[in-house]
């Protein structure tokens, strides 16, 4: 039988309008026991009556609110129905309860919605933060490698994760057998797995089937220690003589899931063998970046799936935040921009590009198209308005003047902005792009 949790999560609207019809007919019942004469409370010191749909209006807004009121007054008429209440309607008694409901409804609804636009900006902030925190591990790692044993290991870091994000855009997203098997030659290569498999996770279990190995594999088995411990928590798990108390045992070295920034389960790694000089926190360090890394890519690539098919040569990480914002536009008013600045060929072409690229902030995305005519700068500004337009433009126009000695809208280079409406993403980028061709 499923719990009560389980119907929550299934049919959410479906508890709200069962709390909403229980919260609001326990007073008028407790009425009835303690004051059969008066179980609405119409004639007490104080209408206790409408703290039901006082709550149920705080609690889920007008709707349910409007719900409870109505609830009261039918239970209203069926007791005079019986001939539990005596006299006329109480019409005064109603409406002022029932403007009440509808003041507080009101008052839940502005502020879910404030909320709600609250978490959705901390979260995509806290999103942001990991993908640029795990971007810059790659880098410095990729760095550190390339300078430790660039004779012996020719191929990069940078190179294996572009050709990784290629099979990505090609295959739309999805977590294929071909994609899994270039991330088992990169984890491979650069975490020293012997025998590791890769597999699927739907609806928090693992398929029995991997979709890429090396070495001797792994065998999936789902009650093992490690495996249920990386589903639960989203965490690499790994044996250690501290982490396993007596009686507890594993058939894995390593079990590493690969989870989104969103907490999204794509997958999970298992690693049944490796050297013991390579199971260290550095290693473990490279492998959930690596894990994580991809991850995020999946996710990008399946929601601009749409974009890349129009633009392929829009960056992921462009088209998928270009998507969040548009949603986020659409279901939460949150403001953001879209700008776009023409550059005709030129001397100083490159080193303006350069100026272009440092001006950006930590929360923006840039996207620079070399097209026959010139190059377009494309830059996409999260949360910001016409005021962080105006800031934007003021800085970049400082920097223009004192190191080239032109400004926008010059003969050299102009700008055109947007501000993100709720129309499809693609099409509200080929309006600007093509006003700018």
């Amino acid at each position: 039988m499923p719990g009560l949790s389980d119907i929550s999560l299934r049919f959410p609207r479906l508890v709200v309008w069962l709390e909403t019809f229980g919260v609001t007919l326990v007073i008028p019942v407790i009425g009835a026991v303690l004051n059969r004469e008066d179980p609405f409370f119409v004639h007490a010191e104080f209408p206790w009556v409408w703290f039901g749909p006082l709550l149920v209006a705080l609690r889920y807004g007008i709707a349910p609110a409007l719900g409870s009121v109505a609830l009261l007054a039918l239970a209203w008429l069926g007791g005079s129905l019986s001939g539990l209440n005596n006299g006329t309607f109480p019409l005064h008694f109603m409406l002022g309860g029932a403007l009440l409901a509808l003041i507080s409804g009101q008052f839940s609804s502005i502020w879910t919605t404030r909320l709600r636009r609250s978490d959705q900006l901390s979260r995509h902030a806290s999103e942001r933060f990991q993908q640029l925190s795990r971007a810059y591990f790659m880098v410095r790692h990729s760095h550190d490698r390339l300078e430790q044993s660039l004779i012996s290991r020719p191929v990069t870091l940078r190179q294996a994760m572009m050709e990784l994000r290629r099979l990505l855009v090609e295959k739309g997203g999805m977590v294929s057998p071909e994609l899994a098997g270039e991330l088992m030659v990169i984890l491979a290569h650069y975490c020293s797995l012997s025998s590791a498999a890769i597999y699927a996770v739907r609806d928090g279990k693992p398929d029995t089937a991997p979709l890429a190995q090396c070495g001797q594999g792994a065998p999936c088995k789902p009650d093992d220690l490690l495996l249920r411990s990386a589903i639960e928590s989203g965490t690499t798990a790994y044996q250690a003589v501290n982490r396993l108390v007596d009686g507890q045992h594993s058939c894995y070295l390593v079990a590493a899931p690969l989870v989104t920034s969103g907490g999204k389960l794509l997958g999970v790694l298992l690693v049944s063998d490796m050297p013991f000089m390579a199971l260290h926190r550095e290693t473990l360090q490279i492998l959930g970046v690596l894990l994580a890394y991809a991850s995020d890519h999946v996710e990008a690539v399946s929601i601009a799936r749409t974009l890349i098919i129009v633009y392929p040569d829009c960056p992921v990480n462009f088209g998928a935040e270009l998507v969040k914002m548009v949603r986020l536009r659409r279901d939460l008013d949150v403001i953001s921009t879209l700008v776009v600045i023409n550059l005709k060929p030129g001397p100083r072409l490159e080193e303006i590009c350069q100026v272009l690229e440092r001006q950006q902030r930590g929360l923006d995305h840039a996207w620079k198209r070399t097209l026959g005519w010139g190059v377009q700068f494309v830059t996409l500004m999260p949360f910001s308005g016409p005021t962080a337009l105006e800031g934007y433009q003021s800085r970049l126009n400082e920097m223009l003047k004192k190191q080239f000695q032109i400004h926008l809208d010059s003969v050299e280079l102009s700008i055109r902005s947007l501000v993100l409406s709720s129309e499809e993403p693609h099409q509200q980028l080929a309006n600007l792009l093509a006003e700018n061709a």
